[in-house]
């Protein structure tokens, strides 16, 4: 759960508002159904499916070759 605090502050009494945090607060709230290996392996599959594995293997082959050639 995802929870977003909001504070009105102004620049004259941020002392008066950090010292009665919830007093005027508007608290915002959301769930959020996180996979992070579900969503790597659908973007790895969509770069193999597509073909756009070979362009980034064909870059970093002529990286490593134009590297080499600097000095």
């Amino acid at each position: 759960m995802i929870v977003l605090i909001l504070n009105p502050v102004d620049g004259f009494n941020i002392l008066d508002h950090s010292l009665n945090l919830f007093t005027h607060t508007t608290i915002l709230a959301q769930q959020v159904n996180v996979d992070i290996v579900g969503d790597f392996v659908s973007k790895w599959n969509h770069i193999v499916k597509t073909g756009q594995i070979w362009a980034f293997l064909a870059g970093v082959v002529a990286g490593w070759g134009i590297r080499s050639l600097l000095p």
